[in-house]
């Protein structure tokens, strides 16, 4: 089959006879067909997520946003699947009996077992991780399944409550999918800082109150304007960067809740004073992966707009020049088709 290969960091080639996989008893085969590029995609094409890996000599298959159709089922699958049927899939299963995954905290399963990579024609993946696509859902919008996921969590964890303010730092996918569901969660006030404009103009459309520039714009005096100068009750940072995760603390408001949303640089470092931190007591939170929150995600995607936030579709044999493409910060979603 196609497999988009990763032999070592910068060296991402597309395999014509990488070697197909079949299902083991309990997995269930797919032939994909989308995948979406997720930042720690590009962290770990550029070597700076999980290094260990490749100093092992261990080739590996990215992406982990995939949607497609049943085509084989192992002969232990228990799920009420069928062949030909259109679903999402998580991508790594928890093994359901160490401390952490005892303990309410799957996404720290001391023995999990990552799926097969999405930018490739098929995959393998545990009965437990397939999920049915519902009716009306496109492919397209079931690929942002994984997504949606990362974003309840991120909610789960910031505990919005309706009537509250809510910001939003960078327009990227995950940020635009805080939005709205913060937005489904009660929030009733939003405002988004972004600098690209086309993703101002979409986070605009999905009902955001107020979008920034912050290259152009004051974000704090906007911030003062729509919360009668207290700080919002919840800033939610997306865009990664250490500088915006310190901008966040700075916006909330008293007993606020910040979320650091993204995928931060190894070695950055965040300077918070504690004694601003014991002043306004707040709260700061991050997320990682998304435990539980896949059927939640499952039941939400028809009632979100996915659409507005695909804006590019390339084959897998133009993926080196879709990470390009993602790399110049334009694109909002980037699904690649096998």
């Amino acid at each position: 089959m196609k497999a988009a290969v990763l032999w070592k960091p910068h060296d991402l080639r597309v395999e014509e006879e990488w070697l197909e996989p079949e299902p083991a008893p309990d997995q269930v085969k797919i032939r994909i067909t989308y995948c979406g590029i997720c930042g720690s995609d590009v962290e770990v094409l550029e070597g700076r997520f999980n290094p260990a890996r490749f100093a092992a000599g261990q080739p590996r298959l990215l992406g982990h946003e995939s949607c497609g159709t049943i085509v084989k089922i192992g002969s232990a699958v228990r799920a009420n699947l069928q062949v030909g049927q259109r679903v999402a899939v998580y991508f790594r299963s928890a093994c359901g009996a160490c401390y952490y995954c005892n303990n309410g905290q799957e996404h720290f399963c001391e023995r999990a077992a990552s799926n097969s990579g999405g930018f490739a024609e098929y995959g393998v993946f545990k009965e437990g991780t397939v999920y049915p696509v519902p009716e009306g859902v496109s492919m397209e919008e079931a690929a942002l399944t994984e997504p949606v996921s990362v974003a309840i969590h991120g909610i789960d964890m910031a505990r919005v409550r309706p009537g509250s303010s809510v910001a939003v730092i960078g327009a990227g996918p995950i940020g635009l999918l805080l939005l709205q569901v913060a937005m489904k969660a009660g929030a009733a006030r939003t405002l988004v800082s972004e600098p690209v404009a086309g993703k101002r103009q979409v986070a605009q459309d999905l009902g955001a109150d107020v979008v920034v520039d912050p290259l152009t714009e004051d974000l704090e005096a906007a911030a003062r304007k729509l919360t009668d100068s207290r700080g919002f009750d919840t800033v939610l940072e997306a865009s990664g960067k250490p500088a915006c995760a310190r901008q966040a603390v700075y916006l909330a408001a008293n007993g606020g809740t910040i979320v650091w949303a993204g995928v931060y640089p190894g070695d950055a470092l965040v300077s918070v004073p504690p004694f601003y931190m014991y002043d306004k007591e707040l709260n700061i939170q991050s997320i990682k992966i998304s435990p539980y929150t896949f059927p939640r995600a499952v039941a939400l995607v028809p009632k979100l707009q996915l659409k507005p936030l695909i804006t590019d579709i390339m084959p897998l044999k133009d993926i080196v020049k879709a990470f390009d493409v993602h790399s110049q910060g334009k694109a909002i979603k980037m699904l690649i088709k096998p």
